[in-house]
């Protein structure tokens, strides 16, 4: 007979993880036992597999561990990567709420999940495997710490890249909000506006009557915008924001970033349009 002790120092339920692995085991007529142990608010599972009137054979004892390396694999790339990028957040980005900090967590797991997923699992379970065929006991985040360094490097690099979107989709927000407000507080300086896409950088506005809203008239609207160095986005945006229609009408239109940013704010006065005259015309301009 033989034992292999797991452990962790985590809050989660160490045996629940291994429940559907014993029931397989039996079914295939693996004999071992399990007692649970607590140390303060260290857990560990004793596994002893074998009979104890039966010496094991070199082969039973490599399956054993190879069903144990594939699960305590899973609770590496699972359970103890969430409580270390819990544990990352809280202490370098204390300002995130513990609903941000979750869902951060799990936007990186499967983010790495979604991105060589078979090769990271079967090294970590080499690794891990390896292990046990040389020491008795694991400890899930001191092994997850000292001997999966390069799997810890990926964890933070994707961190810091889902906080930066994170990050950025707030200002986003912000922002959002901020040109809403400007828009809900203004009278409308007309009616209806269409908007005539004729590329990414080329755009027309004309009035409810379809005639065009002429740049001397915009730039009365805008004020002298021409030295501020302003995207045609911006431009765009600005003037939609200055003329507060009721209604815009976005013909042949993709859904690009500025689109996407003018439907946000202008939300239930924005339609859609992509068959008439209008956007006829814009065809191979």
């Amino acid at each position: 007979m033989s034992t292999i002790q797991i452990g962790t120092g985590s809050l989660f339920d160490l045996r629940s993880n291994f429940e559907k692995e014993f029931t397989r085991w039996e079914k295939e007529g693996i004999n071992f036992q399990v007692q649970e142990q607590k140390m303060g608010k260290f857990k560990f599972l004793n596994f002893t597999f074998g009979k104890p009137e039966k010496e094991t054979t070199k082969q039973e004892e490599a399956i054993f561990r190879h069903n144990l390396a594939l699960v305590v694999t899973n609770l590496l790339l699972g359970q103890v990567s969430q409580n270390l990028l819990r544990r990352m957040i809280r202490i370098d980005h204390p300002y995130l709420s513990a609903e941000e900090a979750d869902a951060l967590s799990l936007k990186v797991i499967s983010t790495l999940s979604s991105a060589g997923e078979k090769e990271r699992i079967c090294r970590i379970q080499e690794e891990v495997n390896s292990f046990l065929c040389e020491n008795k006991a694991l400890f899930l985040e001191g092994f997850f710490r000292f001997r999966l360094k390069d799997y810890v490097h990926e964890l933070k690099e994707n961190l810091e890249e889902a906080i930066d979107q994170l990050l950025a989709d707030k200002e986003y927000q912000e922002f959002i909000k901020l040109l809403r407000y400007f828009v809900e507080i203004q009278e409308p300086k007309i009616l209806e506006v269409h908007v005539l896409f004729y590329s990414k950088e080329k755009f027309r506005l004309l009035d409810e009557e379809e005639k065009p809203l002429e740049q001397e008239y915009l730039l009365k609207v805008l004020g002298d915008l021409k030295d501020e160095g302003l995207k045609y986005e911006d431009l765009l945006l600005s003037a939609l924001i200055t003329l507060s229609p009721q209604r815009i009408i976005l013909h042949q239109s993709e859904k690009t970033n500025i689109v996407n940013t003018i439907l946000n704010v202008f939300t239930e006065r924005v339609t859609f349009c992509r068959d008439c005259e209008l956007c006829r015309n814009t065809e191979g301009h």
